[in-house]
């Protein structure tokens, strides 16, 4: 397991130089990582740990990035409450106050963060939700994002939430935007230069 520099043991001008001569790269607000650091889920929760306040799961853009992200943390973080309530205090966080199944979340280095398909309906869903918001080029790289063996999971994950606000609508998306020539094509555009620049 990677180490993890924290901000609280070292001092941002010490971890500042380390970076620029090219030994440390920044992977959240507070944290460090040797360069070119291989990182699995368990390093970058840990990376984010300091930040979880109690009785919140790490939700959305930021479950995603402990899944399967490269690159920077997403800030700022995101996360849901479980059990659902009224969140007064979200300074610096963004907090959904959304009900959770205990089959939504599981534990990664003693944090709760939603499962990969409940995180990729968390973030298909605003998308789908509101024609108003729809965005081809959006749903698109989200998908494309996705390893194929987690597209076929979402795709039965759909299925069996059915009942769930917009399952239907978002299994036609993903049907849509997995279609062999529809990936292909959006493959090749990311690969000219629409990937953001921390997940080339």
């Amino acid at each position: 397991m990677e180490d993890i520099y924290r901000l609280s043991d070292f001092g941002y001008e010490h971890l500042t130089e380390l970076t620029l001569d090219g030994l440390l790269t920044r992977l959240s607000e507070t944290t460090w990582v040797r360069a070119g650091a291989v990182l699995g889920p368990e390093e970058r929760m840990s990376a984010l740990a300091a930040q979880i306040p109690a009785r919140l799961v790490v939700s959305h853009a930021t479950a995603w990035w402990v899944h399967v992200g490269l690159g920077r943390a997403p800030s700022p973080l995101t996360l849901t409450t479980h059990p659902r309530r009224r969140v007064l205090e979200t300074t610096g966080l963004v907090v959904h106050e959304l009900s959770l199944n205990r089959g939504d979340w599981e534990t990664i280095a003693g944090h709760p963060v939603t499962t990969p398909m409940r995180t990729l309906y968390d973030l298909l869903l605003p998308l789908v939700r509101d024609p108003r918001r729809a965005s081809g080029p959006q749903i698109a790289a989200l998908i494309d994002d996705v390893p194929g063996d987690m597209v076929r999971r979402l795709r039965l994950y759909l299925d069996e939430v059915g009942r769930r606000p917009y399952a239907a609508q978002m299994r036609q998306v993903v049907d849509h935007f997995t279609r062999p020539g529809i990936r292909a094509a959006t493959s090749v555009q990311r690969d000219e230069g629409t990937q953001p620049p921390e997940m080339r």
